[in-house]
């Protein structure tokens, strides 16, 4: 009887020798209890079966849905492996080209530096000129009078 359930349909109960009966059959009213007990197993197990097959049916969708998952997961890795190499190289690039300015940027610091000196001698001397204009002018103005 075993043997035959891997083989049968839902709707198909199992017969007396292991042959499957249609739904017709299956469902009749017994006659007798022999026949009341063979058809309460044969129903038993057309549900045992049924109910197998829906588990069966409801872990191959899980196992195809963990599949796809794991697809789109691996996917999504391989995107975020290929970002941070891209990072990593851009990093190496950018430390390297720091390296290559590092001097230009320092004559620029001692420039801006020379700058800041120069800007301060000409106010010094913008305010020594001022002092001569003033005494000049006094000057001037004490010899004409």
């Amino acid at each position: 009887v075993c043997q035959s359930l891997g083989k049968h349909t839902p709707g198909q109960g199992v017969g007396e020798w292991g042959v499957m009966a249609d739904s017709e059959t299956a469902h009749q009213p017994p006659s007798n209890n022999k026949e009341a007990m063979q058809h309460a197993t044969r129903d038993m197990f057309v549900k045992v079966s049924d109910y197998v097959q829906g588990e069966v049916a409801a872990t191959s969708q899980d196992y195809k849905l963990l599949e796809a998952m794991h697809a789109a997961t691996t996917e999504k890795f391989q995107s975020l492996t290929t970002q941070a190499s891209s990072l990593s190289s851009d990093m190496g690039t950018l430390q390297q080209k720091t390296k290559e300015l590092q001097p230009v940027l320092d004559q620029v610091d001692v420039l801006e530096a020379s700058v800041s000196e120069l800007h301060e001698t000409a106010n010094m001397l913008d305010a020594y000129s001022k002092r001569v204009e003033a005494k000049y002018k006094d000057l001037m103005a004490s010899r004409h009078s």
